[in-house]
């Protein structure tokens, strides 16, 4: 009966939107490359894929990665709109940090010197992505750990089809922000390469909020440099080989928490990511053999001089170390089946020290490189398409570590075409999080820990325009996750550890509109809805900390004459649980934003952007005790020859 509901309403709207002038511009189908680690038409599979491409990213240029990310349905980013340099905890589908995969260009880059094996989203610059592709649910298949709720891939900037080119940009802003960037691409023959240098300078303002207004808190600055490098040498019509060199390093000051100023906190976070690929590609099949390097560091420092803390002097220092070899490919087994298929090997390590001086002095903890482990995985997956409508994949991946041994997971992703315009989709696939080395080996640690397990449904429908200018996608999913990994203390001996032990059971929908509703001009919404709760011994507890129940964004785009563009959006986020052990009340305040973007095209070669944000200066705490940016703008020029 439902399914009978769900193809009438996709039927309905679709002739609605079938409707339409199509004389409209027509956009084009984009390929992505996520949801089945092989180029595809955004509309064939039976995915949740959201694309931010390239012109979006033009148009949100003011913008860090993390706040334009924080834009999408189903996510929201803490500390995406805090001080520059605020590590962003990513929330997806009310799942907690540490269960989004992030890749760069199909490399997972998670890092284990953190304790969730979290990638820290301020190491890349916006200057060097060329597109970011959002696939939902659970993913870990074909991606492996951590991907529960979904994987994030950011896919760099390549080559120019031909010729040299050049790009350049700079901007400033609220703060004393200043902001550039500098890019060089070309094709020399069967050489073709991309250059990219930015930086990020800014005066910043008070990490923590100063809720008397009279305490004269520091601004806190923020300081960032990243090089990028991608090099292509095309042998012959089959094999071709790639690299891709990404370093980023930025530093900054913070405070020592919630309402509390401290002039003498430091941080320095360096990232490098260094990948080689050799591909051939023939009719029946394409073979990418890649290994890859990640390498995470951060120190902080404070001597705590400014505000007579406990400790007079502290410094923690954090390596992490990923090297990932991936043998992957897809084989056209008939005319519609294709058969992707990979192995892959995973190794991390982390060494950790922490220094504190007091009083009572010093206090040391340590991780020696000794924290390691190794992981070995295969998997499968078959993708039928165009059978009367019907497509579907199916798929499992074996895991094997070197610690836990092993687990499987699953993918079953059947799609029905009801009409060339509208769409239902049905997802149901497992995933897991494996431990973390923070979890296994510190003094903490528990080598008996199991990978959190998870199972994922999603049903929704999808409904297009002729001419693909608007579209409407409404989804529903439910998580369910066992052997949650937890740190706990026991009451009687209070001897504290991680374990397995609880359940979490999280559910939402997610509505997602584009409205072409004229040549030039198009209306986006989506809006999200989330809930769950925890569960041990049959106890329930509501435990989505942080994390709002609904969020709403609607960005109407807007060009009246030729060159100029009108952007402005809103953002709803509302109520959360306040965390743990955060400050203020324990249900957490709705909020919303208004911003306002214009840009002008001056000539093929040049546009002027300026971008107004929170243009009410609204005043909102994602945490309490943490300044959310009021007023602010940025204005800048980009120049491409």
């Amino acid at each position: 009966m439902k399914r009978k509901v769900l193809v009438m309403a996709a039927i309905i709207i679709s002739s609605q939107l079938y409707a339409q002038d199509s004389s409209k511009v027509k956009q084009l189908d984009e390929v992505i490359v996520t949801a089945n680690r092989m180029p595809q038409k955004q509309s064939s599979t039976g995915k949740m894929v959201t694309v931010i491409n390239q012109e979006t990213l033009q148009r949100n240029a003011g913008k860090t990665l993390s706040e334009i990310i924080n834009y999408q349905s189903g996510i929201f980013i803490n500390g995406a709109t805090n001080n520059l340099g605020t590590n962003p905890d990513i929330y997806f589908r009310g799942a907690s940090a540490g269960n989004t995969l992030i890749l760069i260009d199909g490399i997972p880059v998670g890092d284990p010197s953190n304790i969730s094996n979290t990638f820290d989203l301020n190491m890349i610059a916006l200057g060097q992505v060329e597109r970011v592709e959002i696939l939902k649910g659970a993913q870990s298949t074909l991606w492996g750990s951590d991907a529960v709720a979904g994987v994030i891939n950011i896919i760099t900037k390549k080559e120019n089809k031909s010729g040299i080119n050049s790009t350049a940009l700079l901007s400033y802003g609220s703060y004393q922000t200043v902001r550039g960037n500098v890019g060089l691409n070309g094709r020399l023959n069967k050489f073709s390469y991309n250059l990219d240098y930015d930086f990020t300078n800014s005066k910043g303002f008070s990490t923590a909020y100063d809720s008397t207004g009279n305490k004269n808190f520091d601004n806190d600055n923020f300081k960032q440099n990243n090089f990028q490098a991608n090099l292509r040498y095309q042998f012959d019509d089959h094999w071709s080989i790639k690299t891709l060199n990404s370093f980023s390093k930025y530093t900054g000051g913070t405070d020592a928490g919630a309402f509390q100023d401290d002039k003498d906190n430091t941080f320095e976070n360096k990232n490098d990511v260094n990948n080689m690929e050799v591909a051939y590609s023939d009719k029946l099949m394409q073979l990418h053999l890649s290994q890859s390097f990640f390498t995470a560091s951060r120190i902080y420092t404070d001597d705590s001089a400014s505000v007579g803390g406990f400790s007079k002097y502290s410094k923690g220092v954090y390596h992490g170390n990923t090297a990932v070899t991936e043998l992957f490919g897809n084989f056209k087994l008939a005319k519609k089946l294709v058969l992707i298929s990979g192995i892959q090997r995973m190794f991390q390590q982390t060494d950790q020290n922490y220094l504190s001086i007091s009083s009572y002095g010093p206090y040391k903890t340590a991780l020696g490189d000794s924290a390691k482990v190794t992981n070995f995985a295969m998997y499968h997956s078959l993708l039928l398409t165009g059978i009367n409508g019907f497509d579907v994949e199916a798929g499992f991946r074996y895991n094997n570590h070197s610690i836990y041994g092993s687990n499987a997971t699953y993918t079953f992703n059947p799609s029905f075409h009801v009409n060339e315009s509208a769409k239902v989709f049905v997802n149901i696939s497992s995933a897991f999080k494996i431990p973390s080395l923070y979890q296994l080996y510190s003094e903490y640690g528990n080598k008996n820990l199991t990978p959190e397990k998870s199972v994922n449904y999603e049903l929704g429908v999808q409904v297009f325009s002729k001419d693909r200018g608007s579209n409407i996608r409404l989804a529903g999913f439910k998580r369910d996750i066992r052997d949650l990994i937890v740190f706990y203390t026991d009451p009687n001996t209070y001897e504290s550890k991680y374990i397995n032990r609880d359940l979490q059971h999280d559910y939402g929908f997610e509505l997602e509109t584009t409205l072409q509703l004229a040549k030039n001009a198009y209306w986006i919404n989506n809006a999200t809805y989330v809930n769950g709760e925890g569960e041990n011994a049959g106890v329930k507890t509501k435990n989505l900390y942080r994390r709002p129940n609904f969020t709403f964004n609607s960005v109407l785009n807007f060009a009246p004459i030729k060159g100029l563009e009108l952007m402005p959006s809103v953002r709803v986020v509302g109520t959360r649980i306040k965390g743990t052990y955060d400050a203020g009340p324990a249900k957490m305040p709705a909020y919303y934003t208004i911003d306002f973007y214009t840009g002008y095209q001056f000539s093929k070669h040049c546009k002027a952007f300026l971008d107004l944000r929170n243009i009410t200066n609204q005043q909102y705490f994602d945490i309490v005790g943490y300044t959310s940016k009021r007023f602010n703008m940025m204005a800048g020029v980009s120049i491409g020859l």
